[in-house]
C-alpha cells in the first residue's frame, strides 16, 4: 500500500484545497511527512490523513486553528475537553437568546394579528393575568400627549434602561371614575417589559421607573377610546354590582395602522377588587 501521497493527491482524497495544506504548514499546524531537497515537492504519509480530519472536524465546531494546533501539539485531552466544553456553553448561550428572539416574533405577530382582525368588542371578558412589569412616567396636570411620549422615549433610552426587554405596545394608567365619564386623563403612560426585572433593575437609574401591575383578573373590553363617541356602558355594567369593585384600570393599544395612532382600538383591562 502507498506510504506517501502529493499534496495534489491529498486535495482529491480529503476534499482540501492545496491552498489550506500549505496553510497548515505555513502555521506549523501540519507540516508534511516528507519534502523533496531537490523538487520541493510535499508529501503526506497516510497517517497524517486522521490529522487533518480531526483539524477540519474541530474547526468546524467552532475552534480556532490557534487553538487546535495548540492541543495537538500537546496533546492536551484536558484543554480539548475545556474548549468543547466553552463551546457547548455558547451554543447554548446561542440556542436561548435565539428561543427568546422567536418567542418575542410570535408576540409581536399575534399582536398585529389582533390589531388587524379586531375592531371594537361587542363583548367583554374576564382574563386573570400574571404579574407585570411597566416602564412609566407619571402625566402631569395638563401636560401635552407629546411630552409624556417624548418623556417615556427619553427615559426608555437611559443607558441602563434600554437594554430591558420592551413589548412594543404603549398602556396608559387611568383612574376609573374619568373612564366612565369619558374623560381621559391618563395618570401614567408606561410599556411593559417581557421579563420581570432584577433588584438591580427595580433601582436604577430612575426610581420608580418600573411599576409591577398586579397579578390577578381583570374585566377586559376593546374600544376606541381616543375617539369622540365611544360608549363605556359595558363597564358600567359590570361594576355596577355591589360585590365586585374596580382597581387598577390600564389601556393597551392595540396598532391597527402604521401611519396614524388617533383611532387605534385600545383593550381595557380593569382589575377586579371583591368587596
Amino acid at each position: 500500500m502507498k506510504k506517501n501521497y502529493t499534496i495534489g493527491e491529498v486535495s482529491k482524497i480529503m476534499g482540501i484545497s492545496t491552498q489550506t495544506l500549505r496553510y497548515y504548514s505555513s502555521i506549523d499546524l501540519l507540516k508534511p511527512a516528507y519534502v523533496n531537497p531537490d523538487t520541493g515537492y510535499r508529501y503526506y504519509s497516510d497517517d497524517q490523513f486522521h490529522f487533518i480530519d480531526r483539524i477540519r472536524y474541530l474547526q468546524k465546531l467552532g475552534m480556532s486553528l490557534d487553538e487546535i494546533k495548540d492541543i495537538l501539539v500537546h496533546n492536551d485531552i484536558n484543554s480539548l475537553i475545556k474548549n468543547l466544553t466553552d463551546l457547548e456553553n455558547e451554543c447554548q448561550k446561542k440556542i436561548n437568546e435565539l428561543n427568546d428572539t422567536i418567542d418575542t416574533i410570535k408576540w409581536y405577530r399575534n399582536y398585529f394579528s389582533e390589531s388587524a382582525e379586531n375592531d371594537d368588542n361587542k363583548y367583554a371578558y374576564v382574563q386573570h393575568f400574571p404579574k407585570r412589569y411597566m416602564v412609566a412616567v407619571s402625566i402631569n396636570e395638563g401636560e401635552s400627549k407629546e411630552s409624556y411620549h417624548l418623556r417615556l422615549i427619553a427615559l426608555r433610552n437611559k443607558p441602563f434602561m434600554r437594554e430591558l426587554p420592551y413589548m412594543r405596545q404603549y398602556s396608559i394608567i387611568m383612574d376609573y371614575s374619568n373612564l366612565i365619564d369619558m374623560k381621559l386623563k391618563p395618570l401614567c403612560l408606561g410599556m411593559f417589559i417581557k421579563n420581570a426585572p432584577n433588584d438591580e433593575s427595580l433601582q436604577k437609574p430612575v426610581p420608580g421607573a418600573i411599576i409591577e401591575i398586579p397579578e390577578g383578573d381583570y374585566y377586559c373590553f376593546r374600544s376606541r377610546i381616543l375617539s369622540d363617541g365611544w360608549n363605556p356602558y359595558l363597564i358600567k355594567m359590570f361594576f355596577s354590582d355591589n360585590k365586585k369593585k374596580p382597581g387598577l384600570v390600564l389601556a393597551n393599544e392595540f396598532e391597527n395602522s402604521l401611519k396614524e395612532y388617533q383611532q387605534c382600538p385600545y383593550e381595557v383591562q380593569t382589575l377586579i377588587l371583591d368587596n
